[in-house]
């Protein structure tokens, strides 16, 4: 799978990492994990509900987690 981070996703986790350095190690393993297998048990990967109904989740650590959508965008690009 590819991961495309969006520009709001990196400007949060970059403010993120600046206030706790010590995750960047555990983000990094975790998108890691998530670009080989979504369904990694380590990332607890789940489906949201609501108004987020197509959108995942996967665990980074206590309570942070990133929000992802599957797309399937070939030639749109």
């Amino acid at each position: 799978m590819k991961l495309v981070y969006s520009d709001h996703f990196k400007r949060n986790l970059s403010k993120r990492l600046i206030k706790h350095p010590q995750l960047k190690k555990r983000v990094s393993k975790q998108l890691k994990l998530l670009s080989q297998d979504a369904r990694y048990p380590s990332l607890k990967t789940h489906k949201l509900s609501g108004k987020r109904v197509n959108e995942y989740s996967i665990w980074i650590a206590d309570n942070i987690r990133i929000v992802f959508l599957i797309s399937d965008l070939f030639g749109v690009l």
